[in-house]
């Protein structure tokens, strides 16, 4: 009779063991890990009056389509585009007013109205882009030059600006694409 308990036993113990592995091999498929990627985590710590707002930081401003023929002469505009700049938890008793300079890659002796950027697909000619502050004065493009100065409250406050295409000349169609950079300047 031992000798069958002990075949019992031995056969109990492999069919424990047996499911053992097959659970245990069922857990390593479904257990995998792979490498997923990278994130940048990108900002800045300022000592100012105020935060620019992340979404103002690199933004688009779409002029939209516009046709060569309102652009016909030297001096023929589009219709202008606004665009804001954001400034949060701004303090007052830090500065009362902020201005912002542009810098980007002008026409041959025209230092407020922006180069095109060349394309592919081919780029429109004889046209610019001018950039006006909230009075409607076009703005130097040169990094230096400042808008006109708006006066700060605490808290959030909106910086208000806009883009239109100036012609240079007879325009000629083509995508018409331009990059500024900007900084602000606490009063």
């Amino acid at each position: 009779m031992k000798l069958k308990h002990v075949g019992i036993i031995v056969v109990s113990v492999l069919a424990m063991s047996s499911a053992a592995v097959s659970a245990a091999e069922g857990d390593e498929s479904v257990m995998t890990t792979v490498n997923g990627g990278v994130i940048h985590f990108k900002g800045e710590v300022v000592n100012a009056a105020c935060a620019i707002d992340s979404e103002s930081m690199n933004q688009t401003v779409e002029l939209g389509q516009v046709r060569s023929s309102r652009l016909a002469k030297a001096g023929d505009l589009s219709s202008a585009v606004g665009f804001n700049i954001k400034l949060n938890d701004c303090d007052t008793n830090v500065s009362s007013n902020a201005a912002v300079a542009f810098l980007g890659t002008t026409v041959t002796s025209n230092d407020d109205t922006l180069a095109l950027q060349s394309s592919a697909a081919g780029s429109a000619q004889n046209v610019g882009i001018q950039i006006l502050d909230r009075t409607g004065e076009v703005l130097v493009l040169d990094g230096a030059t400042f808008s006109a100065k708006t006066d700060l409250i605490d808290g959030t406050n909106i910086l208000s600006f806009q883009a239109r295409y100036i012609a240079l000349g007879q325009s000629v169609a083509g995508t018409a694409n331009a990059d500024a950079t900007f900084k602000v300047q606490y009063l």
